[in-house]
């Protein structure tokens, strides 16, 4: 019995225990996504637009003369050099015509040498000669257009490049001037972006304009550096955007393809002045609290996340123009912040 005694507040104390007499170990850091805030005095804004690679240089090829296309040498997205065989028709009238005008040729030159010789031996008048010799350069000239047609027969590529797309089939007949393949240049990328109204009013087109393009696609894939080579001068009917044409090299080893989504950012070279108390930052970072306020949640350097109260003042396309106490170092949570505590740590990661 004694030693019933004992034990029993033993396991008491040990089932106190087990039930929180102690705390456990605190959650992990909870990963968020942050972003610099754009305040007052801060660094020059980055303008950021998604844009979309488009098929640079595109050329229609078509054959010089009409015929039926007997071999298309190139297949969908194949890159050639330049003076590559791309397609070939049947020439097989074309070279009767060549022989039957160098045989034409041949016969008048003959018949000029003859007259010649006459002419010069008294027997044939001047006249006589001149007239073959007229026949001669129209048969010359005859032969060496049969000699072109023959050469376009042959479609050989212009520049190096890649074969966007075939046009037409082996056996299909074929009029002179009617393409029969498309084919790009691979040595250049040209992405399109929409520029919003009010940025177009700041942005200075013209060949000192630069912007940084990444493929959403490639995570970790290089940077393309673009170059300004066309803009719109009038805007989209609905958008009120102004589409603006950039020029870069692609990449080795990336296929870039028309239609990929590029992310590009433009340092603006005029940023508007935001007033002391306002800060710009992506829509995303702003949130309600459970009072239905608008907040904007902050990561300090001790990684830690604090919310801000904030009043909504705009929205600039992805962006939200806001006041509130937002240090012009902050780093504001941009993905993750609706399950956040106030206090709670987190791991903050930058979006690429």
């Amino acid at each position: 019995m004694h030693r019933r005694s004992l034990l029993l507040p033993l396991a008491a104390a040990l089932g106190l225990a087990a039930c929180g007499g102690e705390p456990g170990a605190p959650p992990p850091p909870r990963p968020v996504i942050v972003q610099p805030v754009e305040a007052a005095g801060s660094a020059p804004r980055v303008l950021t637009y998604p844009g979309r690679v488009e098929a640079a240089e595109g050329t229609d090829l078509a054959f010089q003369a009409g015929g039926r296309v007997q071999r298309i040498a190139v297949a969908d997205g194949e890159p050639v050099r330049r003076g590559q065989v791309l397609a070939e028709l049947d020439d097989t009238d074309y070279r009767l015509q060549l022989r039957e005008a160098e045989v034409a040729l041949s016969t008048i030159e003959a018949d000029v040498a003859r007259r010649r010789t006459l002419r010069d031996e008294g027997i044939l008048a001047p006249a006589a000669v001149e007239q073959a010799e007229a026949q001669l350069a129209g048969a010359r000239a005859n032969r060496d257009a049969a000699a072109r047609q023959v050469g376009y027969a042959r479609l050989t590529a212009p520049y190096d490049g890649v074969v966007g797309r075939r046009l037409v089939a082996a056996g299909v007949v074929v009029p002179a001037g009617e393409p029969v393949l498309r084919m790009q240049d691979a040595g250049v990328v040209e992405v399109a972006v929409d520029v919003p109204e009010a940025d177009a009013a700041r942005m200075v087109f013209g060949p000192q304009l630069a912007a940084r393009g990444r493929v959403l696609s490639l995570r970790d894939g290089p940077e393309l550096a673009l170059r300004y080579h066309e803009h719109a001068t009038t805007p989209d009917g609905q958008a009120r955007t102004y589409r603006l044409v950039l020029r870069g090299a692609p990449p080795e080893g990336i296929n870039l393809l028309p239609g990929m989504a590029v992310r590009v950012t433009i340092d603006d070279p005029r940023p508007p002045a935001l007033p002391a108390g306002q800060a710009r930052v992506p829509v995303s970072a702003v949130v309600s609290d459970p009072a239905g306020s608008a907040v904007v949640w902050t990561v300090d350097d001790g990684d830690t996340a604090r919310p801000v109260p904030v009043r909504l003042l705009a929205i600039e396309g992805d962006h939200a123009l806001v006041e509130g106490p937002l240090d012009a170092s902050a780093r504001v949570v941009v993905a993750g912040a609706r399950l956040l505590l106030d206090g709670q740590a987190v791991e903050p990661r930058i979006r690429q």
